[in-house]
């Protein structure tokens, strides 16, 4: 039944809407997916489906199509929900053709929360058209050509039985407020369907803690509430999140800062701010559950007690302390490409090495290491991440070294060591450096001979990586040559600019070797692919330079 305002007239948050789905290749149906989750642009309430030529009630091609189509629906019923989806194609790639169907779960349907605004626009054209542009550069895939648009005509998400009614966290904050003693519920501006209707309740789980978003009971009057009559009695909800959803802590995720403190992001007085090169995630508010005591650099005794966490993307086990260090969801598309790259499996197989400059928690590594590189050396000055590093790479069955291990206390600078002498054993497949990359042309020099050529070199820090990009030349086989993955983020009008000056760049690096070294002076640079990886900000997107540096084809 329809809510109706005081009026008497239907609420028009009630009436159907016109949103946007895409439908993508069977095998781009993850990354779509992710990239649409971590934007908040999933419809979590609708199930992903097989595209099939029966699912169209209408096929529109043009704006007075769509005029009629929109008032037929109304006609028909204004209030209930349609789901057979009018279809709007921008190519003839998904165009209905009973003379050529399509292969039945060739291609699915994702449903998304981008409400179309309006039925025309000014020039005539549907709004799929434009709305198709705008969501997929939103979520990082705007050269996905093959990404089609489609439109349903539905409630809207938060009417279709109401998010509150499906979502465990909400049943979970509803059971909490009706055991509230009445002398508390009495003081509360409504019941809880009134207070839980329009709340957000995405959430992740990263085993055994629950994670939930800033955007969590933050409508009004939620606020005010939570820091009002409800703040005595709010740790009986995590309890039962916890109950509910198997987990043993609770903590609220925020942004990770540009900057932080200069002493330590973990300390309370006011120091003068520097970048957070370590990327310390000092805005995660932990609610419930004990995440140990603050330290960094850490003690032995710290990284022993404090509270690890863990998830399984692409097969591969990842884990952190979520007090200390990041974990990046939108890297997955990355992750996923190196274990498929041609370069890399090729490497794999002729057992060749490869190299993280800035490894954090095993992001790229680990895939380099699935995907079957014989040896990753990894580059950190973040206690913790090598820490995580290192648990991540003996979960997932992989044999780890590290250099200066027992030199946890010390400051993150560097003093000279013998690193073969501190290396647990060559044999291992993951080498772990803590300290800064800046000196891994000089540690790798040193073992050359001894260990596998290297041909993947990554480089994955932004804004920009190219501080290393020296490093990473310096470190490619000088018989062979190989790949170097420079991360940056580039204003997307920009990307082919930076392209063509990434390359000039390598150009110019690689120069000097080529008049020391005969084999050197052979090699040529390229740059024949940049991936997109996500939307960094607005108009900025997280870009990865694949640079060729390898002998001219004769």
């Amino acid at each position: 039944m329809e809510a109706v305002n005081g009026q008497g007239q239907v609420d028009p948050d009630d009436l159907n809407r016109f949103y946007l789905n895409l439908i993508v290749a069977k095998d781009s149906v993850k990354k779509v997916k992710d990239a649409l989750e971590l934007h908040d642009l999933l419809d979590k309430s609708l199930k992903i489906t097989p595209f099939t030529s029966d699912q169209i009630e209408s096929s529109v091609t043009s704006s007075d199509d769509l005029q009629v189509v929109s008032r037929a629906l109304e006609d028909r019923s204004l209030h209930k929900e349609i789901n057979t989806p009018i279809i709007i194609s921008t190519s003839d790639n998904y165009a209905p053709n009973p003379d050529r169907p399509l292969p039945p779960d060739h291609r699915y349907v994702i449903p998304t929360t981008f409400e179309v605004q309006g039925i025309t626009r000014q020039d005539g054209q549907p709004p799929v058209y434009h709305s198709r542009d705008i969501i997929l550069q939103e979520i990082g895939l705007a050269d996905r050509t093959d990404i089609e648009a489609q439109l349903t005509y539905r409630r809207h998400p938060s009417k279709r039985l109401d998010d509150s009614e499906k979502s465990i966290l909400a049943q979970a904050v509803r059971k909490w407020l009706l055991s509230l003693p009445t002398s508390i519920r009495s003081k509360l501006p409504g019941n809880p369907d009134t207070l839980l209707g329009g709340c957000k309740w995405a959430y992740t789980i990263y085993t055994p803690m629950l994670l939930l978003t800033p955007a969590f009971l933050s409508k009004k009057p939620w606020p005010e509430l939570l820091e009002g009559v409800l703040k005595p009695h709010i740790s009986e909800l995590y309890s039962i999140f916890c109950q509910r959803l198997k987990v043993t802590h609770v903590a609220l995720n925020g942004p990770i800062p540009a900057l932080v403190p200069s002493m330590s992001p973990l300390r309370d007085d006011a120091q003068p701010a520097v970048p957070n090169i370590l990327r310390s995630p000092t805005t995660l508010v932990p609610l419930h559950g004990d995440f140990g005591k603050a330290a960094l650099p850490p003690r032995e005794q710290n990284l022993r007690e404090a509270f690890w966490v863990s998830t399984v993307q692409n097969d591969i086990t990842q884990t952190w302390a979520p007090l200390y260090t990041m974990f990046s969801r939108g890297n997955l598309s990355e992750k996923t490409r190196l274990l498929r790259l041609d370069s890399v499996e090729t490497a794999a197989a002729a057992g060749c090495s490869a190299v993280d400059l800035y490894a954090g928690i095993g992001y790229f590594a680990f895939s380099y290491l699935k995907a079957g590189i014989e040896k990753v050396f990894c580059w950190d000055v973040n206690r913790w991440s090598l820490e995580g590093l290192r648990r991540g790479a003996e979960n997932n069955g992989w044999a780890v070294g590290a250099v200066d291990d027992a030199d946890v206390e010390s400051e993150l600078t560097y003093s000279h060591h013998d690193h073969e002498q501190k290396l647990k054993s060559l044999e291992n497949r993951v080498l772990m450096f803590h300290e800064s990359n800046k000196y891994a042309a000089r540690t790798l020099g040193s073992l050359k001979g001894r260990i596998p050529p290297i041909k993947h070199v990554n480089c994955g820090y932004l804004p920009s990586s190219s501080d290393c990009w020296q490093i990473a030349v310096l470190i490619l086989d000088d018989k062979e040559g190989g790949w170097i993955h420079a991360h940056e983020n580039v204003p997307i009008k920009d990307i082919e600019t930076r392209r063509r000056e990434v390359v000039e760049i390598f150009e110019k690096l690689v120069e000097p070797y080529r008049k020391e070294n005969e084999i050197l002076s052979r090699f040529s640079v390229g740059c024949f692919h940049v991936e997109r990886v996500k939307t960094y900000a607005p108009g900025i997107m997280h870009c990865v330079f694949d640079v060729s540096i390898m002998p001219r084809q004769p």
